[in-house]
């Protein structure tokens, strides 16, 4: 993962707190102290705030919020950021600082507490899909039990890579089902919260006849919104190894997931230059909250139109889709017709490949169709809360936009996480957990079902209890 520094100092150049925390402390305050005077001559000769410098052999920039200024530091031989993708980090520093800041004296804010906002805000930082690893589950921590169940609530291990007790929520778990009959024939993959452990894990799971091989990723907190946005390149790795069946041991299998690559997502590869919500919502029209249902839920959309406004629906939509890595072809021409699989995801193409499609076969049953030509809309659930998102921020900066609603869609991933956590508990603990969510959470109902819509796709045990 791509590597930054964050610096709290106070407006006069008192360095509060520096995340990760560096050696050469003395030569650090004397170089917050400098770039403090040189923010400060900026501000009081050229009268404009001084957002950028180079130092050294370092990229430094600037973000004032209140009384206090958070300085970011990339070598320069380390890390380029596009104009883009400092954007988007300095908008994330202001919507996770700026609470934490506000009414907030310099002079009484101590070194513990500024570390812990520094911390706080390095955090999000890390969750913007612009910061995606090359491979972010390499550093989990592998485990294995083989094992049989019997009798109903009992199971048998055989053998072990790890501790035990490092899975026992797991193990515990799955006394509760029959994984054998549940899993049977290929291999499956459950991703869940183990509050106990105060980690989550990818549980991956290969029923042979009365034995099932179980391997176990641990990985912290902090992984939690990468893994879940890409377990659906997780899940397709793990049928493609099941349809080999090529035998491989569970341990081999967990090293080629700990090595999966992450392709990012689409829209932070998107140019937004020509983008922006107006268009989205005056493309569309009224029946908008239908359609980001399903893109915010990994269903199927389909975008019929011309091949110019079709993809620039599709990048602007792709928006809503930053916590998730699907399929999303901008445009399906001549010659991708006979290989084109609209499982899961966001795809454009004209009307006459649309009832070339449709004649064959092809298109989905549960799919939303938008029709740009006429107008017609074909959709099943609504998104008020992301509408009215949607409209708060429609006039805004798309790149300021952006990471709002990507602060949305990560309360939307970790409501799904906590949900995923309820297939450790029976059926009646679950239900009044589900019904507690429902009704305390603050959100819409609609939020806490796309929430739990996306926590089964992860956790495909929780069909049993839900």
């Amino acid at each position: 993962m791509r590597s930054l520094q964050l610096s709290l100092v106070t407006s006069s150049g008192i360095l509060l707190a520096s995340k990760p925390e560096i050696l050469t402390e003395t030569q650090h305050i004397l170089a917050s102290s400098l770039i403090s005077a040189i923010i400060t001559f900026a501000k009081e000769v050229h009268r404009q705030e001084l957002q950028s410098i180079s130092y050294h052999d370092k990229n430094i920039s600037f973000v004032q919020i209140y009384e206090f200024i958070i300085i970011i530091e990339t070598k320069v031989e380390e890390t380029l950021f596009s104009d883009r993708q400092l954007a988007r980090i300095i908008e994330q520093i202001r919507i996770s600082a700026e609470p934490l800041l506000s009414d907030r004296d310099p002079d009484l804010l101590s070194e513990g507490e500024a570390a812990l906002i520094l911390e706080h805000t390095l955090h999000d930082i890390s969750n913007l899909p612009l910061f995606f690893a090359q491979n972010p589950l390499i550093s989990s921590e592998p485990l294995l039990f083989s094992l049989i169940k019997f009798e109903e609530t009992d199971i048998e291990i055989i053998e072990t890579v790890g501790k035990k007790e490092d899975a026992n929520e797991i193990l515990d778990m799955l006394k509760k089902y029959n994984l054998n009959i549940e899993f049977e024939g290929e291999l499956a993959g459950i991703l869940l919260l183990t509050p106990e452990k105060k980690n989550s894990a990818l549980v991956i799971v290969d029923a042979q006849g009365p034995q099932t091989i179980l391997g176990i990723l641990r990985f912290p907190r902090e992984l939690d919104y990468i893994a879940f946005r890409i377990f659906p390149l997780i899940q397709e790795k793990l049928k493609i190894i099941s349809e080999q069946n090529n035998q491989l041991e569970m341990l081999e299998i967990l090293d080629i997931i700990q090595n999966i690559e992450d392709p990012g997502n689409h829209f932070s590869t998107v140019d937004i230059e020509d983008l922006s919500l107006s268009f989205l919502k005056n493309a569309i029209g009224d029946k908008l909250d239908t359609i980001l249902y399903p893109v915010i839920t990994e269903e199927n959309v389909i975008i019929v139109g011309d091949k110019l406004t079709s993809r620039l629906v599709i990048d602007t939509l792709s928006i809503f889709n930053q916590h998730i890595s699907s399929e999303i072809i901008q445009w399906i021409d001549e010659q991708e017709f006979s290989q084109v699989n609209l499982d899961k995801g966001l795809f454009g193409m004209s009307l006459t490949q649309f009832e070339k499609l449709s004649s064959s076969g092809k298109i989905p049953d549960k799919v939303t169709i938008v029709n740009l030509i006429d107008g017609e809309i074909e959709g099943h659930k609504a998104s008020n809360h992301f509408l009215a998102l949607l409209e708060e921020l429609k006039d805004q900066d798309l790149d300021k936009a952006s990471v709002v609603i990507f602060n949305e869609l990560r309360k939307l991933v970790s409501m799904a996480y906590i949900i995923t956590s309820f297939s450790l508990y029976d059926k009646e603990q679950s239900e009044i957990l589900f019904k507690n969510l429902f009704q305390h959470s603050g959100f819409p109902t609609s939020f806490v079902n796309k929430a739990t819509e996306l926590a089964l796709k992860r956790n495909p045990l929780l069909t049993k209890i839900v």
